[in-house]
């Protein structure tokens, strides 16, 4: 097969221009690895290649059982703490009937098939009824089992950051210990129809991601939040990235004030809703997603065998890691402690994003290089699976044979948008206030416009997004503030 080298000189360099934020970095790579394998790997590789992308058939929610740790019980005095049979030194529990005179906290309005679910297997491993208390939603369990009103909370792993998100409770994880895990199997619901070809309409995609490992989830936070839209006609192409506390409405709590939530938050009740509350706020309708987590990233430096990068200053990180100034080598562990690591920084979350672009960016670096083409099957093993899409093989099959005969070279505009961070009551975690990001208006409607030109079959070019202000009118993109 002929492979039109100037096209990836092209796309090489366009990897390699430093930008200013994580995810257009993230995409880059996943446009890249679809790209070759599409004109490498197609023709040999089928079976691999359509492993990459998985279709969801079922869906598996974990659901944990929380307890305080016997250090906070005894630090904050609590007269009793439930005993339990533990199978070893980790705390957990070995059998639940153990657990039968214990009270339980569950939260039936935010989360009742879950907590249904969980109540349902307790009573069966007791074969009697369940002692428990209900709250309106998580953040009033969480505080009914810090005061000690029952012994163990009910939740879903999913929601456990939401109330990490809070001041009250961003020592969750400490304070508490995880003693039984349910997995609940169900079948998943049809999700949105991906667009059936990708060669003719305009077309947009949502890269929706996390910084958790384990099983990919339709169901969960989205830290990544990246929209990308695509004319396969004119070949332009424009890659939105919004702030993951980006204020918005959420559509599963319906409409007005009281619906606002941030935008990480949407896709706790799964990815349409994620799909549905963005494409409302930015006037788009979003067809297409591709869910992924920091098992890929991981996967892909351990293919690399590890990335080099220079580090701006010294830090330790909360785990008692110290990653010196400097030349450092990361590893996969290190380079997810270096990319997660917020609290021990002196810029908090926007030392984060720093550290995130620049192991992104040594990535990069190394995915591009001839080394890195050498081992380029063994990172395509490694990330077998590891995505979630309703984005169809045939479709994107048809989009990279277009490139082939056509030898396009796509014009890319990237635009973040930015706001100002404050303190609001969420719709997913009513009760406490969160922090979130007001999103400028007037980028919003900037970038609106910028996919509308897409749309609309229009050259575009890359701009500045104007300083950041607020609109005092109202309308779909008007942030509530």
């Amino acid at each position: 097969m002929c492979i039109d080298r100037c096209f990836y000189i092209d796309v090489f360099s366009q990897f390699k221009n430093k930008t200013k934020n994580i995810f257009t970095k993230t995409v880059n790579i996943i446009l890249i690895i679809v790209l070759l394998i599409g004109t490498i790997l197609i023709p040999y590789e089928v079976d691999k290649v359509s492993g990459l992308l998985n279709q969801v058939t079922d869906e598996k929610t974990v659901i944990n059982v929380y307890r305080m740790t016997d250090s906070y019980a005894k630090t904050n005095g609590f007269t009793k703490v439930f005993e339990y049979t533990s199978a070893s030194d980790d705390g957990k529990v070995s059998d639940l009937s153990t657990l039968k005179e214990a009270t339980f906290i569950t939260s039936m309005n935010q989360d009742a098939d879950n907590s249904t679910y969980a109540l349902s297997e307790l009573k069966n491993a007791f074969n009697s009824n369940v002692s428990s208390i209900d709250r309106d939603s998580f953040i009033d369990a969480a505080a009914s089992l810090y005061n000690h009103d029952g012994d163990f909370l009910i939740m879903p792993a999913s929601y456990q950051t939401t109330l990490e998100d809070s001041t009250t409770y961003k020592n969750f994880a400490n304070d508490t210990e995880i003693v039984y895990s349910f997995t609940r199997t169900t079948e998943a619901k049809k999700t949105v129809q991906g667009d059936t070809t990708l060669t003719k309409a305009p077309f947009t995609i949502f890269f929706g991601g996390n910084d958790q490992t384990g099983a990919l989830s339709l169901k969960g936070r989205t830290d990544v939040c990246m929209i990308v839209t695509v004319n396969p006609s004119t070949h332009q192409v424009a890659i939105v990235n919004m702030p993951r506390d980006s204020y918005i409405p959420n559509p599963y709590y319906g409409s007005g004030d009281s619906s606002y939530d941030k935008l990480t938050h949407l896709g706790l009740v799964g990815i349409d809703n994620t799909l549905n509350g963005l494409g409302n706020y930015l006037d788009e309708p979003i067809n297409n997603y591709l869910i992924l987590n920091f098992d890929t990233f991981q996967h892909i430096i351990d293919a690399l065998d590890g990335v080099w990068i220079n580090n701006p200053y010294e830090f330790t990180a909360l785990d008692g890691e110290t990653f010196p100034e400097g030349d450092i080598n990361l590893s996969s562990e290190m380079a997810l402690m270096y990319v997660r690591e917020r609290e021990g920084l002196p810029d908090g979350d926007f030392g984060r994003n720093m550290h995130q672009q620049i192991v992104m960016s040594a990535i990069i670096d190394k995915i591009t290089s001839p080394e890195g083409i050498l081992k380029f099957n063994s990172i395509l093993d490694s990330i077998k699976g590891e995505f979630l899409t309703n984005v169809s093989s045939e479709a994107l099959y048809g989009l990279v044979n277009k490139q082939l005969n056509e030898s396009i070279s796509w014009n890319i505009v990237k635009y973040h948008v930015e706001g100002l961070t404050g303190d609001e009551i969420c719709a997913s975690a009513p009760g406490e206030k969160l922090s979130v990001v007001y999103p400028y208006t007037n980028q919003v409607t900037f970038v609106k416009n910028v996919i509308n030109q897409i749309d609309d079959g229009q050259i575009v070019k890359q701009e500045e997004l104007p300083t950041g202000s607020y609109s005092t009118e109202t309308s779909s993109t008007t942030t509530k503030k």
